[in-house]
């Protein structure tokens, strides 16, 4: 059975605010260049914007696509116009992927070759039996680790340079075969573990009650 497929098109209203978005943080960070620039800590403040004003402007570009679930029709933005992976529905928390403009549901026995599969990390959990990668038996264990730098260090370093962060490690289960079957994401308070298998992560979420994403 041929699989069901939407067709992406242009969010001309996320186009132009994004572009107006990249507009407004240029110009935040062109006032805060001429006023505030003294030094390392100053720049590196004045530099924030400017970044910000680049994704944006990228985001105007290739990420303002817009198309429907190919699962269940629920709306999904953010997309490129061209090719897109891991892109999860709200609605029926499935994965799809695509190119070319278009988009399908993501093989339910997808191994990716990057982690795209996320779940939330509860602050207990367990993890499915076998490897992470392909299921069979476990023979080791492979650490990652998140490590993300306190809010306060950025005031902490202007004052007696030194900086605090916060890590969090879990190790997870291989076989022998495989590696980097998985990896940590967001920040040490919300914390998302991503997987390359696509059955592992929906065995992980039945286990631990988490739902995709």
């Amino acid at each position: 059975m041929e699989k069901r497929t939407t067709r992406i098109a242009r969010s001309w209203g996320a186009t132009i605010g994004y572009l107006i978005g990249a507009i407004v943080a240029f110009g935040v960070a062109i006032l805060l260049f001429m006023t505030i620039v003294e030094g390392a800590i100053s720049f590196g403040f004045a530099l924030i914007p400017a970044i910000l004003a680049l994704i944006l402007l990228f985001m105007s570009f290739g990420g303002a696509g817009a198309t429907t679930c190919p699962g269940c029709d629920a709306q999904l933005g953010g997309l490129s116009t061209k090719s897109n992976d891991g892109v999860l529905c709200a609605g029926c928390h499935r994965y799809s992927e695509g190119k070319d403009g278009l988009l399908w549901q993501t093989d339910e026995n997808r191994i990716a070759d990057d982690p795209v599969f996320t779940s939330p990390l509860p602050a207990q959990f367990t993890f499915p039996q076998g490897c992470c990668v392909c299921g069979q038996p476990e023979v080791r264990r492979e650490k990652i680790t998140l490590r993300m730098q306190n809010a306060s260090s950025v005031v902490t370093v202007a004052a007696v340079g030194v900086t605090t962060s916060t890590t969090v490690s879990v190790e997870v289960p291989h076989c022998a075969e495989h590696k980097e079957g998985a990896r940590l994401s967001g920040t040490p308070q919300s914390t998302h573990i991503r997987f390359r298998s696509y059955p592992y992560l929906r065995a992980f979420c039945q286990v631990n009650g988490t739902t995709p994403g």
